[in-house]
């Protein structure tokens, strides 16, 4: 069984580039608290391993495989 990774990088020009393995497109954010809010869902929706990149920090890991959400809106 293969493990998906979901990926968040820190770009050239200060933003944050969330990516998963086999997608050849990314998307970026202008805040790594944001890109961390997207790289969340993707992994979970994903049954995937989060790797978070940090800017001169140690890399975090989150196994999110197997992490359920509920994804329904409540006002």
């Amino acid at each position: 069984m293969t493990t998906i990774t979901v990926q968040i990088r820190l770009t050239d020009d200060a933003r944050w580039k969330v990516e998963i393995d086999g997608a050849e497109q990314f998307t970026t954010y202008p805040s790594r608290n944001a890109a961390i809010a997207a790289g969340v869902r993707m992994a979970m929706e994903n049954d995937a391993l989060l790797m978070i990149h940090g800017a001169g920090k140690k890399d975090s890991e989150l196994d999110l495989r197997n992490c359920t959400m509920d994804t329904t809106k409540r006002h």
